[in-house]
């Protein structure tokens, strides 16, 4: 930015004088000494800074004051802000301090117009020249804008340094002497010669208000006291007395401090600042209250203008447009001042637009004048104030409206100045133009400004955008698909500060070819150009290292800005290698280009890396440098960088001269390797094996192509031996320069058979001589003892010339990893049959892997075999065997992994070999060192879970040869073996079926309970542990073997689970019992009889489902087998049928004749809500006499309750007779039926089933196949025969 006046280019804020803080400044004396004295024993002067005040009283005599530690604290905290601040983050609330002395004088506001004399003298004509002006108007001629001048910087200085809009007056208040007592009075003297210096300090404040209200310029004043004063009862009478004196303001005018701590100060003075900031914003808004008046009646175009001494005129007085440009900066300006930066923008922008038209006219601008030149500067610094001002609002695209639009609009203007783009000083200006936009994003950067990244469209947002523009679409566009239908210009997006700094060097670049340009043409034929002061200039200019400059410069933004792989970077860095060579400094562009290269060979830009080769290689012949010389000069033979077909020929000769004419570095140097593997070489080499893979021990031919270049010939070199590299450290087969042989295109060379080891080295002789485009063919056999990829990795080619030994290692071509494409000699792989034909006849070799052959060992012979018993049951450690048999003729380290693939429900099983177990993998187990026939076997076992179903097994089988040669040492096998190893894999997979070991079937039957029911009213049947059964469930389990193999049952087992509804009444199970343990043969049952009590409650009534209160655990084993394993069997729920109204009877199965039987009918309302209004009859027999009620009505029976009825029966026959026949019927009401039309209910009587006790068994409701027995539907006994019968026995 040192191009132009920092005034124009700084951020402004509004300006605060502090008197009374400058060096030198003493402590008044008490008030019985001597007059109040000032702060500063300076005299009058205009602003000073600290460093340039006169030293007062020494430092030690200060050290203890602690007013003077206030006021060096003072001077550092209020002048923080640093003066020309271009970017200012913390703009708002703070102002510009300067410290000047207490009696500094401002500028004045206007002077009499004067004229010069002959002497230079000034000579006042008040009568002839109008009004008093400004000193700085263009109308008074004094000033240096006199007549047609615009803004000049000395303007702005006045504002940003010279005339401030507060004056903040640091005074001392004077003290009395301390009191030795509180209770002793202050005398009368003391209380007078205090008033008298508060006078004389009143009447000092009121002179310097006199001269800020004048210039309309708020006056702070801040007396300086102790904190004692600041508790004395008279200070507010004293400030109030000082006050009115004075006729200082009655807000924010008057403060008092005391010596405070750093903190505290630091808030005295924020406070200070944001109590005066508002008279300030009103200051330079009264400033722009005059310039819009006066805007409004602007000087007539005819004022006077004042004559010279020889009364010649000195100018055309300044146009109306020009005024417009002076008012509009200047209303920009306080705004600026303001803090109003969008008014500010504005007046910016107007006066940006005034300029332009005066630049439009070379009458009222001349080109190449001291105005024009003024201006020009004018309107740059407005076109960056303006890209600042929208910066500050992140307005990015409008700062890059506004620089493009400038830089535009003046490119049409210089080409009617006649600067256009073919001069000089159009590039020089456009390079100041970037530059300048440059350095200030760098200050903004610096100061925490971020540059808005913009995001690239995705497809969605591109679709949903062109379905706008088709179907005219708008509200349910998404933000990213309107940014892209409203468009935007890629040279509004802002880029980081690199991009310009880049485009300034482009611009000096193509400054200094314009200058080059014309200073060859004024060497020539010289003419005016030469003796303009600007080309003058432009010869003092060190093009080159501005260049340099800008260029280092870009890079270093760029590669801090850099995302991800950045190639902008390199290529700087290439333009600043190419400035360090065109200015001559080889030395520093060979550093660049070092670099350069090292990122273009590796990214192939072939393009880019011829041009660096050149210049590179000119360096390097000009430097001095020869092992760096010959390595270029190799690499450009490769590169094909010359275009000049002669220069191109002559490159080996070249090479040839420099090795005869240029001594070693030192005499026992070693031999100069030069390789280059990620650059063309200048042979082309690829390698071609006739079969994919072949046996240890077994010859594999291969060819090896040596091509030249097409357009070289390479015959001059002194190749004096080849060497052929397989890889590894192996010796490598070496072939020896001969002369004569064959000069034909293709030339064939057999190097014989090669035995791959680190001590043989096959030697053979050829022809090494090549010419343009020939082909040499080295062919050949190679063996190899051991496993692996077998490849030609290299060819090193040894020249021999005077001192010089030089190798170029070359890289052979192959097809799984090619660096650079082969040339078409090579492409596609071949294999060369025939030389007898011309041409030559080749082979086309279509595999993959062409230029390799795999050294394979031979397959190991493995047979494995399974043996378990199938099918496995469900939780048995069940065995499978392993036997794995050496077939082979060496010996085999083996090592097994077991791999359990997951179920189909996702169960846990496992697997357990020898000390190991997983739910997965087992990894790692060593079968050992197997000899040839050998067998071994080992176990592992499988124990299964979940559902039954197939487990599948992966078995891998390592197996690694033992190799006794004392050559080829053993090895342990292991994950990182490579596959040139002698080992092998067998993979076998073994299905094992999985089934449940014991079936299960249970068949439930229920039988009614007789026993009387509880009452509700019962209380006892809300205890706890109160069980009140109903129903009684009996239950047959059946336990059988559905495998192949007979189980052995160990022992069965009754687990109990607490369940409220149900309990076990009694088991067959007998844990005594002899029968257990038993053998179960296939396809046999074992059964188990159970009894249960069960109390329906309302949830059975619901879901009719009773949990069984236990389950079985039954052990058992293969037979045979070493351990039990045992089976959870676990029962049904029960469900038993619902009942309504039941009677149950109790009969004995005997009686004996003539003698009474007692016989019981219960009746039981199993209902849950409906009571029951029942009706017993009894009807006669010819068996029986009975005694009891033949007919009546029975109490009524509420729900879960029940009633006895009991008769006595005397038999009078014998052999099975049939009891009386007992009826119930539940009176039921059905309420008022449509028939019946005297309005009666209706009652119906239900027949309720009686069942005999004894016959009693039903299963469940949801099977009806259950139901053996039938109901009457007339009611009555329910019997298999319908009725009870008993056997009547004679009385003996």
């Amino acid at each position: 930015m040192n191009s132009y006046p920092i005034e124009l280019l700084a951020q402004y804020a509004p300006l605060m004088f502090v008197a009374g803080l400058t060096e030198g400044a003493q402590a008044p004396q008490s008030p019985s000494s001597s007059p109040h004295t000032n702060l500063n024993n300076t005299p009058s002067s205009p602003i000073q800074s600290p460093k340039s005040q006169p030293d007062g009283p020494s430092l030690n005599g200060r050290l203890n004051d602690p007013f003077e530690s206030l006021i060096s604290r003072l001077r550092t905290t209020m002048a923080t802000r640093r003066k020309g601040t271009v970017w200012d983050t913390e703009r708002g609330k703070s102002f510009q301090v300067i410290l000047v002395d207490k009696n500094i004088r401002f500028p004045p506001r206007k002077i009499q117009p004067t004229s010069p004399r002959q002497d230079g003298s000034p000579v006042q004509h008040p009568q002839n020249y109008g009004p008093p002006r400004s000193p700085l108007s263009p109308l008074t001629p004094s000033s240096p804008l006199y007549p047609d001048g615009l803004i000049a910087p000395i303007w702005v200085r006045k504002h940003i340094e010279l005339v401030p809009s507060v004056f903040v007056l640091f005074l001392r208040l004077s003290e009395s002497p301390a009191m030795a007592s509180p209770l002793e009075g202050r005398q009368e003297i003391e209380k007078e010669e205090e008033r008298k210096r508060d006078a004389e300090l009143a009447a000092e404040i009121l002179q310097r208000k006199k001269v800020t209200s004048e210039r309309g310029i708020k006056l702070t004043v801040v007396l300086l006291a102790s904190r004692r004063m600041l508790d004395d009862p008279s200070l507010d009478t004293r400030l109030s007395f000082i006050r009115r004196q004075s006729n200082l303001d009655t807000r924010a005018a008057l403060f008092v401090l005391s010596p405070v701590s750093q903190p505290e100060l630091a808030d005295f003075v924020k406070s200070l600042q944001s109590a005066l900031y508002e008279s300030a914003k009103d200051y330079y808004a009264a400033h722009s209250k005059r310039i819009r008046r006066k805007r409004h009646r602007q000087p007539q175009a005819n004022a006077t203008i004042l004559p010279n001494a020889n009364g010649a005129l000195i100018g055309r007085p300044l146009r109306e447009i020009g005024w417009i440009v002076r008012y509009e900066y200047k209303l920009a300006l306080f705004a600026e001042f303001r803090m109003e930066e969008e008014l500010a923008r504005k007046h910016y922008e107007d006066c940006w637009s005034a300029l332009v038209e005066m630049f439009g006219s070379t009458a009222i601008l001349p080109p190449r004048t001291k105005r024009w030149a003024e201006a020009k500067v004018l309107a740059d610094c407005i076109a960056i104030k303006l890209c600042k001002l929208y910066l500050y609002s992140n307005e990015c695209s409008m700062a890059m409206s506004v620089f493009n639009r400038h830089l535009h609009k003046f490119a049409d203007l210089s080409k009617g100045w006649g600067i256009g783009e073919e001069t000089f000083e159009f590039w020089s200006w456009m390079a100041r133009q970037h530059r300048i936009l440059a350095e200030l994003l760098e200050l903004a950067l610096r100061a925490g400004f971020k540059i808005p990244v913009i995001p690239t469209p995705t497809a969605a947002a591109l679709g949903a955008a062109g379905h706008m523009v088709g179907g005219y679409g708008g509200v349910n566009g998404t933000k990213e698909s309107l940014a892209f239908l409203m468009g935007l210009n890629p040279a509004n997006i802002l880029q980081h500060p690199g991009y310009h700094y880049y485009t300034a060097a482009k611009c000096t670049l193509q400054r200094y070819e314009r200058f080059l340009a014309i200073l060859e043409q004024e060497t020539a034929q010289p003419g005016t150009m030469s003796q303009s002061p600007g080309f003058a200039n432009e010869k003092k200019v060190e093009h080159h290292a501005v260049v340099i400059e800008l260029y280092i410069k870009a890079y270093e933004l760029f590669k801090k800005f850099r995302t991800g792989q950045s190639r902008q970077t390199v290529y700087i860095a290439h333009r600043i290698a190419e400035t360090y060579y065109a200015s001559g400094n080889y030395d520093a562009a060979i550093r660049f280009f070092e670099r350069i290269a090292r990122m273009y060979r590796r990214e192939q830009w072939s393009d880019l890396l011829k041009p660096i080769l050149s210049m590179w290689y000119d360096c390097a012949r000009q430097s001095g440098d020869i092992e760096l010389t010959i390595k270029l000069l190799i690499e450009i033979m490769g590169s094909n960088v010359v275009q000049d077909e002669e220069e191109h020929a002559s490159l080996p000769d070249d090479l040839v001269a420099i090795l005869k004419n240029s001594p070693l570095p030192s005499p026992e140097s070693s031999p100069l390797t030069i390789d280059l593997p990620e650059s063309p070489a200048i042979f082309d080499c690829g390698a071609v094996f006739w079969r994919s893979d072949v046996s240890v021990g077994e010859s594999a031919p291969f060819q090896l192509f040596v091509a030249s270049p097409s357009n070289l010939s390479l015959s001059s070199l002194p190749i004096t031996s080849l060497r052929i590299y397989f890889g590894g450290d192996h010796s490598p087969i070496v072939v020896s320069h001969t002369a004569g042989g064959q000069s034909d295109d293709v030339r064939r060379v057999n190097v014989g058979h090669m035995l791959l080891d680190k001590k043989t080295e096959l030697n053979a002789e050829a022809n090494l001589r090549w010419n343009v485009g020939q082909t040499q063919v080295f062919a050949g056999t190679v063996t190899s003892m051991v496993p692996l990829i077998l490849k030609v990795s290299k060819v090193v080619f040894v020249l021999k010339e005077g001192d010089w030994t030089i190798e170029i290692p070359i890289h052979v071509h192959t097809s799984q990893n090619s660096t650079f494409k082969p040339r078409p000699a090579l492409a596609p792989p071949r294999w060369l049959s025939s030389l007898s034909d011309q041409p030559a006849r080749f082979i086309p070799v279509y595999r993959t892997n062409s230029s390799t052959t795999n050294v394979r060992p031979k397959p190991h012979l493995l047979d494995l075999q399974f043996e378990h018993p199938s099918p496995a049951y469900m939780n048995e450690r069940y065995p499978i065997q392993m036997n794995i048999k050496n077939n082979d003729e060496r010996e085999l380290e083996l090592i097994v992994d077991v791999l359990l693939q997951p179920s189909e429900d996702e169960s846990v099983n496992r697997i357990l070999f020898e000390d190991q177990e997983s739910t997965s993998l087992i990894k790692g187990l060593s079968f050992g060192t197997v000899a040839p026939g050998q067998i071994v076997t080992k176990t592992m076992f499988l124990v299964s879970s979940g559902t039954p179903g197939n487990r599948i097994l992966d078995i891998s089988i390592q197996s690694k040869a033992i190799c006794k040669s004392p050559s080829f040492p053993t090895s342990t096998l292991s994950p990182h073996d490579s596959p040139a190893s002698d080992t092998s894999e067998t993979l076998e997979t073994l299905m094992v079926p999985v089934k449940q070991p014991i079936t299960s079937h249970t068949e439930t039957a229920y039988h009614r309970l007789a026993g009387p029911l509880r009452s509700l009213l019962d209380l006892t049947l809300f205890d706890h542990g109160v069980f009140n059964p109903s129903v009684q469930a009996i239950t047959t389990t059946k336990i059988g073997n559905d495998g192949p193999w007979d189980l052995e049952i160990g022992k069965v087992v009754w687990k109990p689970v607490d369940v409220a509804q149900a309990r076990l009444f009694d088991t067959s199970m007998d844990p005594d019992d002899d029968s257990l343990p038993l053998v179960l043969p296939p396809r046999d049952y074992y059964a188990i009889v159970s009894r249960y009590n069960l109390a329906l409650d309302e949830s059975v009534r619901t879901d009719h489902s009773i949990p069984c209160p236990g389950h079985l655990e039954v052990s058992w084993k293969r037979e045979g087998a070493d351990s039990f394993n045992t089976t959870v069997v676990a029962l049904p729920s029960f469900n038993p049928p619902q009942d309504g109204i039941i009677g149950i009877l109790l009969s004995p199965a005997t009686a004996k004749l003539h003698q009474p039987v007692p016989i019981t009918l219960t009746i039981q309302n199993r209902q849950a809500t409906h009571t029951a209004d029942l009706i017993l009859q009894t009807e006669s027999s010819e068996a029986f006499v009975i005694a009891g009620p033949r007919s009546c009505r029975l109490p009524t029976l509420l729900p879960s309750t029940s009633v006895d009825v009991r008769f006595n029966v005397v038999p009078l026959m014998c052999g099975m007779c049939r009891l009386p026949t007992f009826k119930v019927f539940d009176r039921r009401r059905l309420g008022l039926q449509p028939q019946d039309s005297e309005g009666e209910e209706t009652i119906v009587m239900q027949p309720v089933p009686i069942v005999d006790e004894r016959w009693d068994l039903r299963r469940s409701d949801k099977d009806e196949k259950e139901l053996p027995l039938h109901v009457p539907a007339s009611g009555g006994l329910l019997s298999p025969r319908d009725g009870v019968v008993i056997v009547v026995l004679p009385t003996t």
